[in-house]
């Protein structure tokens, strides 16, 4: 089978439901920066993209894939209707309808879970849930080797008003907020929130920021957009072998060992300031099994194996 995925390769969307796991399948594989009419000419049997094609004419050259025998699945991993305040929005809404005319017109849709797969269906009826994974073969997820009590979060500055959420929570105690880089939205974080800033990894090496400390943490605030998120950041924080408290809302609902459910960020981090060294190691570990059992790419890449036939 002759499957292309079109991807730049630029962000972690597109490295953990393309790249990654495409690379990891037994099928003739072409990755395609870009669209144009000659990938006609390779009569793909299957079209993967995450979210929409990077071409203005999108329906049209949808049509054209179909016509020529390609199969095509639309990849998506949240909403298409950012919240009023994403520190993206104007870009985002100048695209929903890109979005929207994706969904409508693929083949097929690949989401991430339930929830926004009863979004989509609205779209188009043919939907399916492939849930986030990680590799546990990858050096940047391997159990964390050193311990130092601190509590601390990694991600992209798309988060900044989760982050603000557990400002005024901390104290004395000063968190670590891995992933900093000279985006205007993160100098806007680090003059309102207190923190040991460490600078963004590549999407390939980004694991390695949970090194920089032991108990995880992912505020996340309660709108619509931010529901239809996946569970990733319990994913990354098991993976490293490490606990993490999370808000109590979806998509954080996951059950296991390890994961605490916060509906009060400064009772929430005064708890974690009090785990003792063995229980934080003790329920890091817990949830690494737990992840290892459900979310390995490996095991969820067999759902991909099922659609792709």
């Amino acid at each position: 089978m002759k499957v292309a995925i079109v991807s730049k390769g630029e962000g972690g969307v597109d490295y953990h439901r393309l790249i990654k796991p495409f690379s990891l399948l037994d099928y003739d594989v072409t990755r395609c920066e870009g669209v144009s009419d000659e990938m006609l000419d390779y009569n793909f049997d299957v079209v993967v993209f995450s979210r929409i094609l990077p071409v203005r004419k999108q329906k049209e050259f949808i049509r054209k894939l179909q016509h020529n025998g390609a199969y095509v699945i639309c990849d998506i991993d949240d909403h298409w209707i950012l919240s009023s305040n994403h520190v993206t929005k104007k870009v985002g809404d100048a695209f929903r309808q890109f979005s929207i005319d994706a969904l409508m017109y693929a083949d097929e849709v690949w989401c991430t879970h339930e929830l926004l797969g009863k979004e989509v269906d609205r779209l188009n009826a043919n939907w399916y849930v492939i849930p986030n994974a990680l590799d546990s073969t990858e050096a940047q997820w391997q159990l964390k080797k050193t311990h130092n009590k601190r509590i601390g979060w990694a991600g992209g500055i798309t988060h900044f008003h989760d982050l603000m959420l557990t400002n005024g929570c901390w104290g004395d105690t000063v968190p670590v907020i891995a992933g900093f880089n000279e985006h205007p939205e993160w100098i806007k974080l680090s003059d309102n929130f207190r923190a040991d800033y460490i600078n963004a990894l590549p999407v390939t090496d980004y694991g390695l920021l949970y090194d920089q400390f032991d108990i995880a943490i992912a505020p996340l605030e309660d709108n619509k957009f931010n529901t239809m998120k996946s569970n990733l950041k319990i994913l990354e924080a098991g993976m490293k072998g490490l606990p993490i408290f999370v808000q109590n809302i979806h998509p954080y609902t996951d059950d296991s060992q390890g994961i605490f459910k916060v509906n009060d960020w400064a009772a929430a981090i005064r708890k974690a300031e009090t785990m003792a060294v063995e229980e934080v190691q003790e329920a890091g570990l817990e949830l690494r099994k737990y992840i290892l059992d459900n979310y390995d790419l490996q095991k969820i890449n067999q759902l991909r194996r099922d659609r792709l036939g």
